[in-house]
């Protein structure tokens, strides 16, 4: 925190290959007036507009959730943001109450793997449910071990409206990237708290003129971790997406060819 980021093309892409960012964007700790504090996940008074506990997959026409997204060319590949991913619904399950995303090779070296989301999803499902400005969104997740991967919860509606909860890169264990791209700002949070196979709480707060971002071992103890002193607007409308991409080495190593990559998720809540 208090440091200031320009992304450059000898290392900003090296850092955070997420190419809706141009490389001139300034990465800044903002105001981060609400993580000095330590200020307490703001709930009090919402009610949740959304919850899955994943007790099961509530998947396609009448679920929750589709599995394709319009984020990605050709709605289930994504190349052009160095992903080797090839959605498929196999690559979701649910046990327990977690959501798994397993992300396995395939013979002709793209990968396997799952995505949600709630709409945009090319005709895959989904009850098109948006977060809105002044929600607080809270996930419970586990990252994958060190062999890869490129697990991530953001939003996105239209080609635009994307804000990240949280991406996480393997060749950075202890860091998340936390992205308002709506107004280029961003942040790396760097944690004991995160960690290969750390299950860890995530939250965000999407203030109009404030994004603020909260972390912690249970969801009682999420305070705030960094705030981005410019917001979504009045009238932002964005679909949750929860993912597993796999890094194509161009920027980041890419998993080795037998790894089996997992991305748990035991819940996902939206507080308006």
């Amino acid at each position: 925190m208090g440091k200031r980021y320009r992304l450059t093309r000898a290392t900003g892409l090296l850092l955070c290959p997420l190419l809706a960012l141009a490389v001139s964007t300034a990465w800044s700790a903002g105001t981060a007036t609400a993580a000095r504090r330590g200020a307490a996940l703001p709930v009090k008074g919402k009610q949740q507009a959304l919850r899955d506990e994943f007790e099961q997959l509530d998947l396609g026409d009448d679920g929750t959730w589709g599995w394709q997204s319009g984020a990605y060319s050709g709605c289930d590949t994504n190349r052009g943001n160095h992903k080797l991913d090839r959605l498929t619904p196999d690559a979701l399950s649910v046990d327990d109450g977690v959501l798994d995303i397993t992300a396995r090779r395939a013979a002709d070296g793209m990968w396997e793997t799952g995505l949600l989301t709630t709409g945009d999803s090319c005709g895959s499902g989904g009850n098109g449910f948006t977060e809105r400005t002044g929600d607080v969104v809270v996930a419970h997740v586990q990252l994958p071990g060190p062999e890869g991967g490129w697990p991530g919860i953001w939003s996105w509606r239209d080609g635009k409206n994307e804000l990240d909860l949280f991406e996480w890169h393997a060749a950075h264990p202890h860091r998340l990237e936390l992205v308002n791209h709506v107004a280029d700002a961003g942040h790396y949070w760097t944690s004991s708290l995160v960690r290969p196979h750390g299950w860890l709480w995530i939250g965000v707060h999407l203030g109009a003129g404030n994004v603020t971002w909260y972390a912690g071992a249970s969801q009682k103890a999420m305070r705030a971790i960094w705030s981005d002193g410019k917001g979504v607007g009045g009238k932002f409308r964005a679909h949750p997406v929860i993912n597993l991409s796999v890094d194509d080495g161009r920027y980041l190593p890419k998993p080795r060819r037998d790894a089996v990559l997992h991305f748990r998720v035991g819940s996902f809540s939206v507080y308006r």
